[in-house]
């Protein structure tokens, strides 16, 4: 069968589809990226202008031709090509390009995980022009009243549409920290900056053949949470393991999540790690510091993607213990690299 292809106005390259493909499935594996939410032609966010040929939609059941006069409208997620067509995606992200917007968003919750913990959720503006686009693994900005801001890591998949997820940890003795969560939970709205982060993943893009390796230390967990919820809800059956490491039992402030992950999905396997377990007497999981157990289960590194989320130290631990033993440094993935660089090996 031929191959057919999707031109799109303005865009120089044609993409080519495969069978079985939909419309927005062609376009996510090959990097684009548009409005879109429930994927099954409920939500009619993905709208596309069919300037040229032909489209079977699945749901709504309907068959689409451009005529030359008005074009018809269709719903990418449940639409298959007949022929070669051309459309006009409004809003359409080429690959690798995001708009980083800010945005007055409603503060739905705040909710305690532990003594220190909150679980903030957030919804974005509705509207189309106030539309948001994101990767699993980005993170946004905080602007409190004063001009200060503060930036956490999305803990939800971008799969959820406009609502966000935030873990969000009080410290003490940080001015900073209380402020936010005093303003979050005394306030009905916030404004948010994002999407920012290097650090990403995107189910499309991920070769069949990739073992895809996550290691997180305390909140880390956010960052970590929204790339696997964006595998799972994608259906990637690519082998998972995920890490997580803390001081002390107490702060894995949400064990019961990834525990779920594992039990519900064969691919994906769980280890919990308590570096100090004189603070967790009851704690009966692996114990030791992180890099360590993830060197104890791994005997190599081919087609393996290592993305890590904690402080510097951990991660810079991490890529050392791993190089040591055959990892090269462009296969493990964080933040940490962009904020807080180290010096070059001499």
């Amino acid at each position: 069968m031929r191959v057919r292809r999707i031109l799109i106005e303005g865009c120089d390259s044609p993409v080519e589809v495969l069978s079985g493909e939909t419309l927005l499935e062609a376009l996510e594996r090959c990097g684009f990226r548009m409005r879109r939410s429930c994927r099954n032609g409920v939500c009619e966010i993905c709208e596309v202008s069919l300037l040229q040929g032909q489209l079977q939609q699945r749901y709504p059941r309907k068959q689409l031709s451009a005529n030359g006069g008005v074009a018809p409208v269709a719903l990418a997620c449940t639409s298959e090509l007949l022929t070669d067509i051309r459309v006009k995606i409004k809003g359409l992200k080429l690959p690798g390009e995001v708009s980083v917007k800010k945005l007055n968003s409603d503060i739905i919750s705040v909710e305690v995980l532990t003594s220190d913990v909150y679980r903030v959720r957030l919804q974005l503006p509705a509207t189309a022009s106030q539309a948001v686009n994101y990767h699993a693994g980005q993170y946004l900005d905080i602007y409190l009243p004063d001009g200060r801001k503060a930036s956490f890591s999305i803990a939800s998949a971008p799969d959820q549409g406009r609502d966000l997820e935030l873990h969000i940890r009080r410290i003490a003795d940080s001015e900073m920290s209380c402020a936010v969560l005093d303003h979050l939970q005394n306030s009905s709205r916030v404004d948010v900056e994002l999407p920012k982060g290097n650090c990403w993943l995107d189910a499309a893009s991920i070769g069949p053949e990739s073992r895809l390796v996550f290691a997180a230390a305390s909140t880390g967990f956010s960052q970590i949470k929204s790339m696997v919820e964006h595998l799972l809800a994608n259906q990637v059956m690519n082998h998972i393991r995920i890490y997580w490491g803390a001081r002390d039992a107490r702060d894995l402030y949400h064990l019961a999540l990834p525990e779920q992950w594992a039990r519900e999905h064969a691919n994906v396997h769980f280890v919990p790690v308590v570096s100090e377990p004189e603070l967790s007497p009851d704690w009966i999981g692996r114990t030791g510091v992180l890099p360590q157990a993830v060197l104890e289960d791994l005997d190599h590194f081919e087609d393996t993607q290592v993305y890590a989320s904690g402080s510097p130290a951990m991660v810079y631990a991490l890529l050392d213990a791993c190089e040591a033993h055959g990892m090269k440094e462009s296969q493990l993935h964080s933040d940490v690299f962009a904020y807080a660089p180290r010096p070059a090996k001499g």
